[in-house]
């Protein structure tokens, strides 16, 4: 029996497969070994390409801004051939102030505000106690409701210690976590300025490298194959583009609403709170809430009173954003329901932690077109349309008819 060519090469990839799956799983200890040493030595350049796509959100908008015509003249502001290079500068001017503005201003805010936290939480607690002691000195008026609810009554001084050990546990762990983080990216200086000169080399050869990229896959790889990869690579940008553009803009617009509301309205600890809904912001669902709830954490300990208005003003804030800043902001949105919004966040988060509750949704939109795309063209293939899998309603009985009763003659 003769072989197509076709069953030739299925066959030799299906050996190939079998060898290769056999072989790592004899060798899963070494190969986990030198895939995590090759981790370790791409991650510059990892890093890199990351700092570059978040440069390049500044740099498109820029280098849209310096290429307007000018007035009388058919002429942009600057040519092509400068306006790329200005506009990387002023991108990473932009973010080297933004990244002092915090570590000068944000940084100390925030440790004189943790500091400062366990001393406010236990002059919280005579005021607290002092409340409870009228509510109890009220339920002696009512014997069998004291009854019920007097033994859920907690101790204060011991949630007290309880909370104030959390606390400092918790951004304990949260500042190790950061500093350890960065220290394994940026293990030594060498990689942060590897990682910077990389980053900058793709922002001011992108055309160079998409050239070339494109050139090197159709030379060695099927056509058809070829137009789909940059088909869903060009997808995975704009949607990645869009989402990380809106999310930036949103955040920064509602991080400067909620800080100036609260100055306006006098609630303590305005800046630290406003740059948590700032952070919050980025994360889709989960991060309003968390928001809301830390900030409320806060006021209710410098003030009881000041915390439930600033639960209201939060909560017209986020209808606010919702209803008129969001709006208005995004341009392209992204092509995914509430209900797979909310999925692709809860699973994100719980395998990968907070990077992957902010990528979950680009991610899934992605995987969400595509999907829905091929099902268009599968149902078109076999010719079946919206009638033919609708909901399937049996077809109505004639009514039966009674047979005629003939009258009698008197």
């Amino acid at each position: 029996m003769q072989l197509t060519d076709n069953t030739k090469r299925f066959l030799i990839f299906l050996s190939a497969f079998i060898v290769g799956l056999v072989l790592c799983s004899t060798h899963i200890s070494s190969i986990a070994a030198w895939l995590s040493s090759a981790l370790t030595t791409f991650s510059p350049f990892i890093v890199g390409g990351c700092i570059a796509f978040l440069l390049s959100v500044p740099m498109k908008l820029i280098d849209r801004l310096l290429s307007t015509k000018r007035r009388g003249t058919n002429k942009p502001l600057l040519g092509d051939g400068a306006r790329r290079p200005v506009s990387l500068i002023l991108s990473i001017l932009l973010f080297v102030t933004i990244l002092v503005l915090f570590v000068l201003i944000v940084v100390p805010q925030l440790v004189e505000t943790v500091s400062s936290l366990a001393g406010s939480i236990m002059a919280f607690v005579p005021v607290a106690q002092s409340w409870i002691s009228e509510f109890m000195v009220w339920l002696e008026g009512y014997p069998e409701l004291h009854e019920f609810i007097s033994p859920y009554i907690p101790d204060l001084n011991a949630m007290a210690s309880t909370l104030i050990a959390f606390v400092q546990k918790f951004f304990g762990v949260a500042a190790s976590s950061l500093v350890s983080g960065v220290s394994t990216i940026f293990s030594s200086a060498t990689d942060v300025i590897i990682s910077f000169v990389f980053a900058i080399y793709i922002l001011l050869q992108t055309d160079s490298l998409s050239r070339q990229s494109k050139k090197l896959i159709y030379a060695f790889l099927p056509k058809r194959f070829c137009d789909t990869v940059l088909r869903v690579a060009g997808m995975a940008h704009k949607t990645f583009f869009s989402y990380v553009t809106i999310q930036c803009t949103e955040a920064m617009i509602l991080g400067a609403l909620c800080f100036a509301g609260m100055v306006l309205f006098r609630f303590p600890h305005a800046l630290v709170i406003s740059v948590i809904m700032l952070f919050c912001a980025l994360i889709p669902i989960y991060g309003a809430i968390i928001s809301c709830v830390v900030g409320a954490f806060l006021v209710l300990i410098e003030s009881p009173m000041q915390a439930l208005g600033f639960i209201v003003f939060i909560l017209v804030l986020q209808q606010l954003e919702t209803n008129l800043i969001y709006p208005r902001v995004v341009s392209t949105s992204i092509n995914l329901p509430p209900m797979w919004v909310l999925l692709a966040v809860t699973v994100g988060g719980g395998l990968f932690g907070l990077v992957g509750m902010i990528t979950a949704v680009p991610i899934t939109s992605i995987g969400y077109t595509l999907l829905g795309e091929l099902t268009a063209q599968r149902l078109e293939a076999r010719r079946i349309t919206p009638e033919d899998f609708a909901v399937y309603q049996p077809p109505e009985k004639p009514a039966e008819k009674r047979p005629e009763t003939k009258k009698r003659r008197g």
